[in-house]
């Protein structure tokens, strides 16, 4: 073991027989490992979040999509569903078709804008035709599953009395609760009716794939825009939330520096303690000297304490704040009511990258605050210590 680390080990063991010095190092470890404890349950919570935010994002949306530069509809439909099928992984391709509407009751005594679009997935055969709609836009119309509603399309088609809408009445299939990504105001309905209602009679607006990894989008997302002549635009499900995405990042980013003020003030308290120790330890630094230790080396000692400072209040607030995210999550700690959120309880996820992060950052900033006290130490003479120690 090298002199500097077996004297600032003794150092540190040595506090607990002087009461001052020993609250002040207890109050250095135990605010670092509150310190560390909390940014790593912030970052669970936010994580826990935002990971069922970006599975909804995989499980509600198509994981690629093929659309028109310019203009309405695909130029090619074909050729665009081609270049879907090379794509490795892909599952299925399903034509997206939609547009604005109108949505009433039968009898038109509530109306409400709205978007219409065909069902993600293709329908069974023999399935009945109708309105898939959210439970927010059922109780403005006053319908539920089996009643019937109108949609009018903003198109219009001439008529012995001049332009009239296109509508149809559509019987309520499912009324069901929008998710976190979800547009309160959407109607999803077959795809003849769409056709119907857009005016689109073939073709399609856009080519919708689904992967078997979503993760694999980019990858997919090149091959198919290689297959593909100009004028067509290929999307991910990344892409298409890219704005979402980045609020996330955003969030997670000003969280962490906002709650690492925490671990800041709590280096505070590793400077009084190691300057504490230096004024203690003076007839120590003068004896060190005179028997030849450099400065260098009396400055180590002092880094070589305050990293094992950090070291051990890093270590128990990672143990607390992982601790405590993961039986939160288990045990669900914080319920939430069901019938005001889409969840039962907040969920925490812990992060290896987040966790690594906290800990470099936070035994970082126990280190940096050693540097001005063990540079004090190394500056001060041997006869002045020797001499002011008495």
């Amino acid at each position: 073991m090298r002199f500097e680390t077996f004297v600032a080990l003794r150092y540190l063991a040595a506090s607990r027989r002087r009461a001052h010095v020993a609250l002040i190092a207890t109050i250095s470890v135990a605010g670092l490992a509150i310190g560390v404890a909390a940014l790593v349950v912030s970052l669970a919570l936010l994580s826990g979040f935002q990971d069922r935010i970006r599975r909804q994002m995989m499980e509600r949306g198509a994981h690629l999509r093929v659309s028109p530069e310019r203009g309405a509809a695909l130029p090619d439909p074909e050729a665009a569903r081609r270049a879907l099928a090379r794509a490795p992984g892909v599952q299925g391709i399903e034509a997206s078709i939609e547009g604005r509407a109108w949505a009433s009751d039968v009898d038109g005594t509530t109306t409400l804008p709205v978007r219409f679009r065909n069902w993600d997935e293709p329908a069974p055969p023999g399935a009945m035709d109708g309105a898939r709609i959210s439970t927010g836009v059922a109780a403005r119309l006053h319908v539920a599953a089996g009643d019937l509603m109108r949609l009018s399309s903003t198109r219009t088609r001439l008529s012995p009395i001049g332009p009239v809408p296109i509508s149809v009445v559509l019987p309520v299939l499912q009324s069901r609760r929008a998710g976190m990504l979800d547009k309160s105001a959407e109607v999803e309905v077959s795809v003849d009716t769409a056709r119907t209602l857009s005016g689109v009679g073939s073709g399609a607006l856009a080519l919708e794939a689904r992967l078997a990894d979503p993760r694999t989008a980019e990858s997919a997302a090149r091959i198919v825009r290689a297959a593909l002549p100009p004028g067509y635009r290929v999307e991910t499900w990344r892409d298409r939330n890219a704005p979402l995405a980045f609020a996330l990042r955003l969030e997670k980013v000003v969280i962490f520096v906002t709650v690492a003020l925490v671990v800041v003030v709590a280096a505070l308290n590793v400077v009084s303690n190691i300057a504490l120790t230096v004024v203690d330890k003076k007839r120590d630094l003068g004896v060190f000297t005179s028997m030849g230790a450099a400065p260098s080396s009396l400055q180590r000692v002092y880094l070589t304490l305050g990293a094992a400072i950090g070291l051990i209040g890093t270590t128990a607030g990672l143990v607390l704040g992982i601790g405590l995210s993961i039986a939160a999550d288990r045990f669900e700690l914080v319920p939430l009511p069901s019938d005001v959120y889409l969840m039962t309880h907040v969920p925490f996820a812990v992060h290896p990258g987040e966790v690594a992060a906290v800990a470099v950052f936070a035994f970082a900033t126990a280190l940096l605050a050693a540097v001005l006290p063990a540079r004090a130490a190394a500056r001060l003479a041997p006869g002045e210590a020797i001499r002011l120690s008495r």
